[in-house]
């Protein structure tokens, strides 16, 4: 089950949804401030500050407790690095245990203590990937598919069969990363790290669909929020957590069977949203735009076309002395405007980062487009005075005149096709 819309929450609702619960939550730095969020939540409605998503090891955070690691042992940065954090009231229980690696002699250790325990957890939250990947040698991508069945494997044995379990996909991480697990000898590595991430996120969405275990997909939602990202390109600000925490909380619902708030108003699907009447997507207005065009009398594409050919032929006169503004007028693409006079690239540069195709492009490419975009742009503003024109010239009879507002544009709009982020 892939969650990737959610109602939002209050904390009152929270403490209901999570009444006499038990939430166990393991990972990196990440899962710890989702831990954070969801303490917060059961108390108040406010958000995280700054300075507590940051912070880390902390004796008590928000009426919880350290039980192990942290402030009580060697605060670092290295693999051995352990906390063990606890909040709980007469009818709540949120622990959260921070890992390095998703199986390892501590995962076990861990589950033994699920195992000797009399409570056992009603919820697993867990992600394990970017410590993974970085900081267990060069062949880590390869080591992280063969420990991750086993530590499911190792988690899985000790729960009973009601605690739901749901692995987080690893959030997208930014092209510069620094903090945390990025140390000096793997910043060689950074370019090839968000592949890496995507390659971990992939693998473990097939072993929990093996085991029949939910995920829920934070990197597949958080790409449309990468603003929220914070400037270490790891971790995220507070929203961005409590927006987590929402996705959470609707997950669980749907798996237990609780009605949501219904803050936002959902059709059939989970997954499909409602909007309001009318509403037209930006692919339906570029459709008009395009069915205006192929519809045109000649000789009014002919005048269209004249002009933007001439406003193109202006531009091409100053190539040499086109900058980014320029480039951003026409709303190119950011790597057209920073490689422009870069177009000696070799074949072996385009080997190595096959991505940046965009990079190859030459200027002829770039004129091209800005004259499709003036084609569009002149045909909306255009057409309406050309047409009044025509029509005082008697160049076309009435019977012949397209209507353009009564034209079957967009199928898809008029079957009021439903919203989905899996579009």
């Amino acid at each position: 089950m892939f969650s990737i819309l959610a109602d939002i929450f209050t904390s009152k609702e929270a403490r209901e949804i999570l009444k006499n619960k038990f939430v166990l939550m393991i990972g990196d730095s990440v899962v710890r401030s989702c831990y954070k969020d969801l303490i917060k939540i059961l108390q108040t409605d406010n958000h995280l500050h700054d300075h507590q998503l940051k912070a880390k090891g902390e004796i008590s955070f928000e009426n919880d407790t350290l039980l192990e690691g942290g402030s009580y042992g060697v605060m670092s940065n290295d693999v051995t690095y352990t906390e063990v954090r606890e909040f709980k009231t007469n009818i709540h229980l949120v622990r959260f245990y921070f890992i390095t690696r998703c199986y390892s002699d501590y995962l076990v250790s861990i589950c033994e203590d699920i195992k000797d325990e009399s409570e056992k957890p009603d919820v697993v939250i867990m992600n394990s990937g970017c410590w993974d990947i970085t900081r267990y040698g060069p062949n880590s991508i390869n080591d992280y598919k063969k420990n991750l069945p086993m530590g499911i494997f190792s988690l899985i044995r000790v729960l009973p069969s009601h605690t739901v379990f749901i692995w987080n996909t690893t959030l997208p991480l930014s092209k510069e990363v620094r903090g945390g697990f990025m140390i000096p000898e793997i910043h060689d590595r950074q370019s090839k790290l968000r592949e890496d991430v995507l390659e971990a996120n992939h693998y473990a969405t097939k072993v929990m669909k093996e085991y029949k275990l939910d995920v829920l997909d934070l990197h597949y939602y958080f790409l449309n929020h990468i603003q929220r990202r914070a400037k270490d390109g790891i971790h995220w600000d507070a929203t961005a957590h409590r927006r987590i925490t929402n996705l959470i909380l609707n997950h669980l619902c749907d798996v237990w069977d609780i009605k949501t708030p219904g803050r936002i108003i959902f059709k059939n699907n989970p997954k499909m949203m409602s909007l309001p009447e009318n509403y037209e997507f930006f692919e339906e207005k570029e459709n008009k735009a395009n069915y205006a065009i192929n519809n045109l009398p000649n000789d009014l594409t002919k005048k269209i076309d004249q002009m933007a050919n001439s406003l193109e032929n202006e531009i091409s006169t100053e190539k040499s002395n086109i900058n980014y503004n320029d480039a951003k007028r026409f709303k190119v693409n950011e790597y057209f405007a920073t490689n422009l006079n870069n177009q000696s690239s070799s074949q072996s540069d385009f080997n190595k980062h096959p991505i940046n195709i965009y990079n190859q492009l030459n200027y002829q490419a770039i004129s091209q487009i800005a004259k499709n975009q003036l084609q569009n742009h002149l045909t909306q503003i255009l057409t309406p005075v050309f047409e009044e024109k025509l029509m005082q010239s008697n160049l076309y009879s009435s019977h012949q005149q397209p209507n353009y507002h009564s034209a079957n544009i967009n199928s898809r709009h008029n079957n009021k096709r439903k919203f989905s982020y899996e579009d």
